[in-house]
């Protein structure tokens, strides 16, 4: 018959204690960055971490100090550069404070977006920090939107100049270049029956701004030349409205992009069409695509301060929770400026 070998117990904090010479209580101060810790005896303390392999109960202490220092992030897409650098921000910021992060990713779908708040609840964070799907209202904790924002719920928002931003692409053609006939190729911009109002508020006053500034230019629109996706924002839905730009009696001298992956869609199709850029036509990208100026050619967009953005955000939760005044309405959002980064796709000369 084997030999059973004894259960090995897992080490304690009164095992790290003793094992370093100190208290329970110094011990646990060394740990948590607490004060009155000589540096020899919270280095003393780490070290008895480590041999011991000692992992602290985080769960039981969170329970006793009513926080998880837990914040959960939730984007539509994580893949896309906008949501990743914006969560990045966040994260920076958070993880100074002492919080970690749990990251979700929605598909743009309210059903995932719910089932997401419901498992972040499950793990008792203490905020939440999303691009909203619409569509789910009860989130039960506090939280900051960012993106697409909706009003009366939240503790704060931060979203794009998003109308300033399509005004400044619009202009640049039209001014610069003296474009005429532009077209629009944007993010969803309608409302669906049983959404909540904010569902695609950052594609709704994208497509306002570009109106209103072929407006401000004396230009004509012809409904032909605006384009609108799905929710689903893929370079395959940019390359099919594209081709329906270019088959057009009258085609578009100039296209505004009102996504990155969108404008990678627009320049796959003018490729596949040998349309030459931006000799033939012109194109323009609300947001900056991932390494835009290696393209060919270098794609003329906006420097959205994506950081920034995520990093205002964090900063909103984080006063929040220390018990600031919050609140999302119109007047509250606050907006991230936009800076137009001129490159060669809409016809400037390099450089």
């Amino acid at each position: 018959m084997a030999e059973q070998r004894p259960v090995q117990r897992r080490p304690t904090l009164a095992d790290v204690a003793a094992a370093a010479g100190v208290s329970r209580a110094t011990a646990s101060r060394a740990m948590s960055g607490g004060p009155n810790v000589s540096p020899a005896a919270r280095e003393r303390v780490w070290a008895a971490v480590e041999r011991l392999g000692f992992e602290p109960n985080h769960l039981a202490r969170s329970l006793r100090r009513g926080s998880t220092m837990a914040i959960g992030l939730l984007v539509p897409d994580v893949a896309i550069a906008f949501y990743a650098r914006a969560l990045k921000g966040a994260q920076e910021t958070l993880e100074r404070s002492g919080y970690h992060v749990l990251v979700m990713n929605t598909e743009r779908a309210a059903d995932r977006e719910a089932a997401a708040l419901r498992t972040l609840r499950a793990h008792q964070v203490d905020g939440v920090i999303l691009a909203t799907s619409g569509g789910y209202r009860d989130i039960g904790v506090p939280a900051v939107f960012f993106d697409n924002v909706p009003l009366d719920i939240g503790a704060g928002a931060v979203a794009l100049c998003n109308e300033e931003g399509i005004g400044l692409l619009v202009d640049h053609l039209v001014d610069v270049h003296g474009h005429e006939r532009i077209a629009y190729l944007g993010p969803p911009a309608a409302v669906m029956p049983g959404e909540v109002v904010s569902t695609h508020r950052s594609g709704r006053e994208r497509l306002d701004g570009f109106r209103a500034a072929m407006g401000r230019a004396g230009l004509a629109l012809p409904p032909e030349y605006v384009r609108t996706s799905d929710a689903r924002l893929t370079d395959t839905v940019a390359t099919a409205l594209t081709t329906e730009l270019l088959a057009l009696d009258r085609a578009p001298t100039a296209i505004v992009a009102g996504a990155d992956t969108l404008t990678l869609g627009v320049l796959e199709a003018l490729h596949e069409q040998r349309v030459r850029v931006p000799d033939d036509i012109a194109v323009v990208s609300f947001d900056e695509p991932t390494h835009a100026g290696l393209l060919d050619p270098p794609v003329t967009s906006l420097d959205r301060h994506d950081r920034q953005l995520g990093c205002r955000a964090a900063e909103l939760l984080l006063a929040a929770l220390g018990g600031g005044d919050g609140g999302t309405t119109e007047s509250a959002i606050e907006r991230v400026p936009l800076e137009l980064r001129v490159r060669r796709s809409c016809g400037c000369p390099v450089g």
